[in-house]
C-alpha cells in the first residue's frame, strides 16, 4: 500500500505544515500522560499491612512502621484545630506521591451522620505531580482548621490524598459543647 499526498491540493504545503504541528502536539501529549501515570502508578508489590492503617516493618529489637495520628489541639472552649500527622519510624525514607497540590481531605459529620463540610469543596488545587519525603524518624504534619461549629457531636474523617489514600485513614469523634467544656477522643 503506497501513501502518497499530494502537495497541490494542500496550497502549497501549508496544510501539511499544519498536520505535522498537530502530530508532533498530539505524540508529546501521549507522552507526558503516559509519563504521569509510570510516575504515579509505579507498581510496587503490596504488603498485607498496607490496608491496615500502618506499614510494618519487623526488625530484631522491635516493631518499626509508618502511622498516622489525628489530635484536637488547643483548649479554647470552641477550638476546631486538630493536626493529622504521618510518621515514619521505620529505618528507610518513605514517599507519599500526589496527583495535585491536595496533600489531604477531611469530612465533617455531625452526630446523625450528616456531611456537614468537606476540606476541598469548592476549593480548586494544583495540577502538577508531587510527593512528599518522610525521613525515617520524622514526621509529616498538616494542621487543620474547622469552620465554627455549634454545640454538638461531630466526626471528623481525614486520609492523605497519596496513593496510599486509606492506608492513613483516621477518624476522631468529638463534642462540641457550650461555653464550659470541650472533649475530643481520637476512635481509630
Amino acid at each position: 500500500m503506497e501513501l502518497r499526498v499530494n502537495c497541490k491540493k494542500m496550497r502549497g504545503g501549508r496544510n501539511l505544515a499544519k498536520f505535522w504541528s498537530v502530530l508532533s502536539l498530539l505524540l508529546l501529549l501521549g507522552g507526558v500522560i503516559w509519563w504521569v501515570n509510570a510516575s504515579y502508578f509505579n507498581h510496587q508489590p503490596r504488603t498485607s499491612t498496607e490496608t491496615s492503617g500502618s506499614e510494618t516493618v519487623v526488625s530484631k529489637d522491635r516493631k518499626q512502621e509508618v502511622y498516622a495520628t489525628l489530635e484536637r489541639k488547643g483548649t479554647e472552649l470552641q477550638s476546631n484545630h486538630f493536626e493529622y500527622t504521618i510518621h515514619n519510624e521505620t529505618a528507610e525514607p518513605v514517599t507519599l506521591p500526589f496527583r495535585s497540590g491536595q496533600r489531604y481531605e477531611y469530612y465533617v459529620r455531625n452526630g446523625k451522620g450528616e456531611l456537614i463540610e468537606t476540606y476541598s469543596k469548592g476549593k480548586m488545587f494544583t495540577q502538577e505531580v508531587t510527593q512528599k519525603v518522610i525521613d525515617p524518624g520524622e514526621t509529616y504534619t498538616e494542621k487543620i482548621t474547622l469552620l465554627p461549629l455549634p454545640p454538638g457531636l461531630y466526626v471528623l474523617e481525614v486520609e492523605s490524598v497519596s496513593k496510599y489514600k486509606n492506608k492513613f485513614k483516621k477518624i476522631v469523634k468529638f463534642e462540641v459543647e457550650g461555653p464550659k467544656n470541650d472533649k475530643g477522643a481520637e476512635t481509630t
